[in-house]
């Protein structure tokens, strides 16, 4: 009879419990109680000595794998295991994962080394263009036992002491890279020029870059659950513990959109008062909502959302990742959407200020409209002018950067810079005209002098 198998489970380091898998494939986590007082796996799973099971531990290790059945599949080619079981997936696959959690299976002498191997930008670029081929292997080589969560191709790697490895064994990866969808054209520089603009605006954003490796174009994004000290050789990486927003409030990857039953803008909002995060974070999701409104940023469901949760801190809402404008596409109307309803609305050409104003009324914090009404005015104001500077200094660097090439991949550049350009545009004169009508329509707000 198979006997129940078992992933011991290392927080920062620190041994948090376990994850079991029983005989008839139910999962359950037990916390190591002798651990430090306030490191737990989940806010969706408290420290207790009593087992966890069901909805709570289902979601936060699906969570750990990547969103698309096909991905996971791969996983399972590679290292002879069950795609569709995730706790299968994680002996792995478990080694490295997003926040500070590893699973290490019993009896994995061969795989609680940790070794990092030099890796060059071509090598990088072959790798890239293998995962968007069109018969791609798993995203990690045999040696690899990193995980991403997500629906986009993309490569775990660490950057440390001015070089790139790959991360084997239990090594710490330090940087995402991602090469774009390859259905929608200067993909990853479209996000590169979103996440900056955020960046001007002083939100918190993923650190990235926009590099070519071998000639692929990809979006590198330092990862902020890792704090690197390169002032030794070899570099010391430490992970800081993080879950996605479908992993803290017990959803499955398959519903991360309200839509299709997930967590929307008002559960997101009473979810972190309840968990004691700082009104900070609120705000800064507040500020998350209405800048993926004004560029149309259609994909911001409840997964690319994040909570940093270090041991001995205070849970926060972590920097934005994975922003991308659906204005640079050509989109049906009913595509034409938010991943999250505000005030009732999924569309971002119907939604107007009273389903804002229902949004912060529903919210019920006290000061909620007068904190929101200002985001939208500020970023009505300020967002077109930043995005213009950033999409300068883009293009000039995509031009170094491919300097052979053509003429057609430069056009699509521009084009995408200037759809998105004329949405932002619309969508800012749409809101700073609902405060020049509720102020007697006496605003004189042009923005002919940017286009």
């Amino acid at each position: 009879m198979t006997k129940i198998k078992m992933l011991n489970v290392f927080l920062e380091g620190i041994h948090l419990g376990v994850l079991q898998e029983d005989l008839f494939g139910n999962h359950t986590f037990t916390y190591d109680l002798s651990s430090p007082s306030n490191a737990q796996l989940s806010l969706s799973m408290p420290r207790r000595a009593a087992p966890w099971k069901g909805i709570a531990v289902e979601a936060y290790i699906d969570g750990i794998l990547p969103d698309d059945p096909a991905v996971r599949q791969r996983i399972a080619r590679l290292h002879g295991v069950n795609a569709r079981n995730p706790f299968s997936l994680l002996t792995a696959v478990g080694l490295d994962c997003g926040g500070g959690v590893q699973f290490i299976p019993e009896k994995s002498d061969s795989l609680i080394t940790e070794t990092i191997t030099p890796i060059s930008k071509e090598q990088i670029g072959q790798r890239l263009e293998k995962i968007t081929g069109e018969q791609p292997p798993s995203w990690q080589s045999p040696d690899e036992h990193w995980s991403l969560n997500g629906a986009h191709d993309k490569l775990a790697v660490r950057f440390t002491n001015g070089q790139w490895y790959e991360a084997e064994g239990k090594a710490a990866t330090t940087h995402i890279i991602k090469p774009g969808v390859s259905s929608l054209h200067e993909q990853a520089f479209n996000e590169y020029i979103c996440l900056n603009t955020a960046k001007k605006l002083g939100i918190p954003v993923a650190q990235s870059d926009y590099c070519l490796f071998g000639g692929i174009p990809a979006i590198v994004s330092e990862r902020w659950d890792r704090i690197v000290d390169n002032s030794v050789a070899p570099a010391i990486v430490k992970r800081i513990h993080q879950e996605d927003l479908c992993q803290a409030m017990s959803v499955m990857t398959d519903q991360k959109y309200e839509s299709e039953g997930g967590p929307g803008a008002t559960d997101i909002v009473h979810f972190m008062r309840d968990n004691g995060l700082p009104e900070d974070s609120v705000h800064l999701f507040f500020k998350a909502l209405v800048f993926n409104y004004i560029i149309a940023g259609g994909d911001a469901h409840a997964k690319n959302y994040a909570i940093l949760e270090p041991i001995g801190g205070t849970p926060h809402l972590a920097p934005l990742y994975d922003i991308a404008s659906y204005f640079a596409y050509d989109t049906q109307r009913k595509e034409r959407k938010l991943a999250m309803r505000i005030g009732g609305e999924y569309s971002w050409e119907r939604i107007d200020l009273r389903h804002w104003h229902r949004f912060a009324e529903a919210c019920t914090g006290q000061s909620d409209w007068e904190t929101l009404g200002n985001i939208l005015l500020e970023y009505a104001l300020s967002t077109l002018p930043a995005f213009l500077q950033v999409s300068e200094e883009a293009l000039a660097l995509a031009q170094q950067l491919e300097q052979s090439a053509t003429g057609e991949q430069t056009a699509n550049k521009f084009e995408l810079i200037m759809r998105i350009r004329d949405g932002i545009a619309a969508q800012s004169t749409r809101i700073l005209s609902w405060f020049a009508t509720a102020n007697g329509g006496n605003a004189h707000y042009c923005y002919s002098r940017f286009l």
